[in-house]
């Protein structure tokens, strides 16, 4: 199952006018042996002017300044050390210390307006999705107005804008000395790849894994990391126990994105289990299966069946395997098996005692002796589900064979031997 989620981001990417113009300064004004220093000079509107005490006793008094700037009268001695003025309207400014008259000094605000004379228009392409900051800053600037394929946008009146759509972009920049435009500056987007999760299923059962492959993007990112082999890579095995939502983000050759997700179902699987009792040659069973909806049955002899508790007949023998799957309706099977001598044959008869079966723990052996002949190739060993456990079986002698157990799991096993005068079963349970 496919399944596709347009992923939508927010990138934000600084985009400047490129400009030269002066920031706001401070210019300084020394007040040391009966004179101001400097004594002219010309500074921007916005800028400050930093009186300081140098020694003596002094003030710095406005005397003829533009009709609408703020008068100032201040003194500068070793308990105020200075003072700061800031202009507010261009023009000169004629001040003295009215303590020394003669100490005479000027300064001339000179109103600046914008200026993007030196302005580098752009051309850039961002990321469907990801709109670009754009950045008109400019010091000396007091309103801004920003243009989109020649049209002012409603309510873009700061220095910044966010650019989603793609387009020619410019911006009017004022203050109270005059304007300026901005180069304009054009911005594309770039389709963002197609990410897809491939997966071999998006319905398991417990216990089982899902290959998921990542196509559409250069390189992948795979969350949550729980669960999955790997973070990274075109491919990844999920091992999930319970529903699990993959989320896949790819990125292409040209750093664009974008996301699928994929839910993974997880079922239990039922537990599969049966008892019986046997008349005769009859075999009644009582199905204890738990959490599945179908049967199968397997006697071994050929006979199937979908019964959920059968019972079946079997020709004379005296070894019979009995297979159940058990199935619920997510399709999670399990299987139980039962092997067990049978007590059918008159013409084979159970002779234990002409038997003996013994397991060596030192030498991880079980040992087979008889007052018949035994040869190897006739002893195999199962386990308690009757599944034939592929053992070294070797010949010590005539009546004496041993069955190897190295790096078998603790349990019990059935051994059987098959010969001509009867068949040997047995239990055994290896430490």
């Amino acid at each position: 199952m496919k399944k596709y989620l347009q992923a939508v981001s927010i990138l934000l990417i600084s985009f400047p006018f490129i400009f030269s113009t002066a920031f706001a300064t401070t210019q300084e004004v020394v007040v040391a042996n009966f004179q101001f220093t400097p004594s002219n000079f010309s500074i921007n509107l916005g800028d400050t002017v930093l009186f300081t005490w140098n020694s003596g006793s002094h003030t710095t008094t406005s005397t003829t300044i533009p009709a609408s700037a703020a008068a100032w009268n201040h003194s500068l001695n070793s308990s105020s050390v200075s003072f700061i003025y800031v202009p507010t309207v261009s023009g000169n400014y004629n001040y003295h210390c009215s303590i020394h008259t003669t100490m005479l000094a000027q300064f001339t605000v000179v109103c600046v307006p914008p200026d993007y004379s030196n302005a580098i228009s752009i051309s850039t392409n961002a990321c469907e999705g990801a709109p670009l900051l754009m950045d008109a800053t400019n010091p000396v600037a007091e309103s801004y107005q920003w243009y989109f394929n020649g049209s002012p946008i409603n309510g873009a009146t700061n220095a910044t804008f966010l650019a989603e759509n793609a387009g020619a972009y410019s911006t009017i920049v004022s203050n109270s000395c005059g304007s300026d435009t901005t180069p304009t500056s054009s911005l594309g987007f770039i389709p963002n790849p197609q990410i897809t999760i491939e997966a071999s299923n998006d319905t398991i059962c417990e216990g089982q894994n899902v290959l998921l492959v990542g196509t559409g993007g250069l390189t992948y990112t795979w969350s949550p990391s729980n669960d999955l082999s790997s973070s990274f890579g075109d491919s990844v095995t999920a091992s999930p126990n319970s529903l699990l939502q993959v989320i896949l983000i790819g990125t292409d050759f040209g750093g664009c994105s974008n996301a699928d997700t994929l839910n993974i179902s997880v079922f239990p699987i039922p537990n599969a289990g049966f008892s019986f009792t046997q008349t005769g040659n009859t075999i009644n069973t009582v199905n204890t299966s738990t959490g599945a909806t179908i049967y199968e049955w397997d006697f071994g002899d050929g006979f199937t069946t979908n019964n959920p508790s059968p019972s079946h007949t079997y020709d004379s023998t005296n070894f019979f395997t009995i297979l159940l799957v058990a199935t619920n309706a997510e399709g999670c099977s399990d299987t139980f098996t039962f092997s067990s001598a049978g007590t059918f044959a008159t013409n084979n008869i159970y002779k234990k005692q002409s038997y003996s079966i013994a397991f060596d723990a030192a030498f991880h052996k079980i040992n087979l002796k008889s007052s018949k002949i035994i040869y190897s190739a006739n002893v195999k060993l199962y386990n308690i589900s009757g599944k034939n456990i592929n053992a070294d079986v070797t010949q010590n002698s005539d009546n004496n064979v041993s069955i190897s157990t190295l790096n078998l799991p603790s349990e019990i096993y059935i051994v059987e031997l098959i010969s001509k005068e009867n068949n040997f079963i047995e239990k055994i349970f290896i430490e």
